[in-house]
């Protein structure tokens, strides 16, 4: 499989290194900003890792790359989370092929399957970040590569992975618990009693070896897992980062992820009764799990991709053996394909990354009146000279025991939306000219905004700010707070 995987590390690499746009913080904020402090000692720290509601594993990766920037040298800080990327999607991708190609016993249905990966939009958009869904969904084509699928090997080593990925994000647990109890019903009791007890050693060996990584991490005894049911499902705070329909999995997150993959996917459904069989169970008892949580994301079920895709597979399969325009069809939507592909990665959202190097060459202080964590920080300054620049914040509400107060809760970046001319009173200086005193914020050489934030840029211009550099950012956005261009205000050179 060394050629899969060389082809594959080479597509990888050109997506990472031309990969231009911003999708959502946590690529940043969730592992790399967290990598960029404990190796640098700078950087940003949200909530999540103050709580210790993270695994250390994943932005471990991270920083070993950025220490290795002391003998490769500081262009390293940049290029080295990007090869770091690059080897995992690819390494995904072979093992993508590998699953299909031994669940379907047909090495045509695993090229199929690969190629589907390569060229799907959502993909080439996001399988090269640094998300901790990614590292899930890597982990999760290993673990499915290594399954029993017509055998009745063990299944430890395929657990393994899986286990990790449980311990990345532990909402995978879902998939491997239907694989889990799918496999122990053609066990016999012996049987299941032995591959039980080794797995429940294998997991306690896991969670060890986690442990005591999370204790150098985070100087002190703390369980991630624990941390993470406490506030998810005890305290049900999750839907503080918004909720959504029970359907959303359904009618927005498989056609995003699927994107024009989608009507081969209801095909094989259909064509193959799909739904009858393992992995088709699979999907539907994970998405309908899912559904039931109020906070949803498209991420939330990205480890289902080398299932939803090898489904794919087979209906294109069909298509092309059945039909001699088959293959004809499959080429024009490979060209769609490049095209939704290059419109994300290129040009969608790419003002954040811009105005973030734009800054960053300025040598200037500069603060961010946008919505929390709308662009990344010190992983792409590197740069400590910009520890007192600033952006608005966003905390959840700890302080409450459940979530029935917290539509009354207001975070930071809600205040400044909500009536601008207050939070600046509260927040800033009268002067820009004043010393920062007690004020939280202090008038720095350059702001940023968004085009919509219409309401604060009389306030801005009262101050003595006026706009010197705008950045193209997007032509829709989810956010109505994020709307249109980045606009850029200067502190006049007479203050």
């Amino acid at each position: 499989m060394e050629w899969v995987f060389a082809v594959v590390l080479a597509i990888r690499l050109v997506n990472v290194f031309t990969l231009k746009t911003f999708f959502q913080p946590d690529e940043f904020y969730q592992s790399l900003e967290v990598a960029h402090r404990l190796i640098f000692g700078y950087g940003y720290e949200t909530w999540e890792w103050k709580e210790g509601l993270r695994s250390s594993l994943h932005p471990l990766i991270y920083a070993v790359g950025y220490y290795l920037t002391r003998y490769l040298g500081e262009n390293w800080v940049y290029v080295g989370p990007k090869v770091i990327n690059a080897v995992l999607a690819a390494i995904g991708e072979t093992y993508m092929y590998i699953f299909a190609t031994r669940y379907s016993n047909n090495r045509q249905i695993g090229k199929i399957t690969l190629m589907l990966s390569i060229f799907n939009p959502f993909n080439w958009y996001v399988i090269t970040r640094s998300f901790s869904n990614n590292l899930e969904m890597i982990l999760t084509c290993i673990a499915l590569a290594y399954w029993p699928w017509r055998s009745r090997k063990p299944i430890y080593l395929s657990c393994f992975f899986a286990f990790l990925s449980c311990i990345i994000r532990p909402t995978t647990a879902i998939i491997w618990l239907i694989l889990g109890i799918y496999h122990l019903t053609g066990l016999k009791g012996q049987e299941i009693f032995k591959t039980s007890a080794i797995l429940m050693v294998e997991l306690s060996g896991l969670l060890g070896v986690e442990t005591l990584c999370n204790y150098k991490f985070y100087g002190y005894w703390t369980f991630p897992l624990y941390n993470f049911i406490q506030f998810n499902i005890i305290k049900k705070l999750s839907i503080f980062y918004g909720s959504s329909p029970w359907h959303f999995h359904i009618f927005q997150s498989l056609p995003i992820i699927l994107m024009i993959y989608l009507p081969f996917f209801l095909h094989a459904v259909y064509k193959f009764k799909t739904y009858k069989q393992i992995l088709g169970i699979t999907c539907m008892g994970t998405i309908t799990v899912f559904s039931m949580v109020s906070h949803k994301e498209f991420r939330f079920i990205y480890p289902l991709m080398p299932i939803l895709l090898l489904i794919t597979a087979q209906s294109v399969n069909f298509l092309i053996n059945t039909n001699k325009i088959g293959k004809k069809v499959m080429v024009c939507l490979t060209v769609i394909n490049l095209f939704i592909s290059y419109f994300f990665s290129q040009i969608n959202e790419k003002g954040v990354i811009e105005v973030i190097d734009y800054l960053g060459e300025t040598n200037e202080n500069f603060g961010l009146l946008m919505p929390c964590h709308s662009t990344p920080w010190q992983s792409q300054l590197h740069d400590e000279t910009f520890e007192s620049s600033w952006f608005i914040t966003c905390e959840p509400p700890l302080h409450l025991k459940s979530s029935d107060d917290i539509n009354a809760y207001r975070d930071e970046s809600d205040q400044l939306f909500d009536n601008p001319s207050l939070f600046i009173q509260k927040n800033f200086p009268y002067s820009i000219n004043d010393p920062q005193g007690n004020f939280k914020y202090e008038w720095p050489q350059r702001l940023v905004i968004f085009e919509a934030f219409d309401e604060i840029k009389p306030i801005l211009e009262h101050k003595g700010y006026q706009p010197c550099k705008t950045f193209f950012n997007s032509y829709f956005h989810w956010d109505d707070r994020r709307r249109g261009d980045l606009i850029i205000y200067c502190k006049p050179t007479s203050y």
